[in-house]
């Protein structure tokens, strides 16, 4: 996309890419007290990690060894780069919150799997081959997970503090794309970019 090479799915690796194995956290108070590296499947099923992609806290991104040999995390002007080469103006990129047009509809893909709404409804949905997906998140506060099916986030490399790092929202009725920060112990999706 643009000058850029993405992996085409989140990622659901179990192994650091040293072949360290990551931790699989599926109790509730632990995910929210570690900081360490850590990742779960949706609810703690194993399935959904095969159709959605893991989730990892940010403490895992932060060894640098998440993503396979040639590949890393993107930061957040990355993630910016690649907003831009799908249509965004450098001031919606810079900007928090919702920006842009319909850059979320074209990162998104697999419409079946996304709860019906303005995302999958924008004539450029699916176009630039990104295939983001709803896998939800788990959150930093009680373990829990939320949303499967109608948002989707996507961590970045770049911290905003000690506690909080930027990650990139897809939300099922939304066109557009949020950017914030929030806690590193969430638990979100993670793609990879070529190095």
């Amino acid at each position: 996309i643009g000058n850029q090479c993405w992996l085409k799915e989140n990622l659901r690796t179990t192994k650091y890419n040293d072949g360290t194995s990551i931790t699989n956290v599926t109790d509730a108070s632990a995910w929210t007290s570690t900081t360490s590296g850590a990742y779960c499947c949706y609810g703690n099923d194993p399935s959904n990690c095969v159709t959605y992609g893991a989730l990892y806290n940010w403490y895992a991104v932060n060894t640098g060894k998440l993503c396979p040999s040639g590949w890393h995390v993107p930061t957040d002007g990355e993630w910016k780069t690649l907003e831009m080469s799908l249509g965004m103006t450098q001031a919606e990129a810079d900007a928090t919150g919702w920006r842009g047009t319909d850059q979320g509809s074209k990162l998104a893909g697999n419409a079946s799997l996304w709860t019906d709404g303005a995302l999958d409804q924008n004539v450029n949905f699916g176009t630039s081959g990104f295939s983001a997906l709803p896998v939800g998140s788990r959150n930093y506060s009680d373990g829990s997970f939320n949303n499967l099916g109608g948002s989707g986030y996507w961590w970045g490399s770049t911290e905003d503090g000690a506690s909080n790092a930027w990650y990139r929202y897809l939300y099922y009725n939304k066109a557009n794309v949020l950017r914030r920060n929030n806690s590193k112990s969430y638990g979100f999706a993670v793609r990879c970019l070529r190095d």
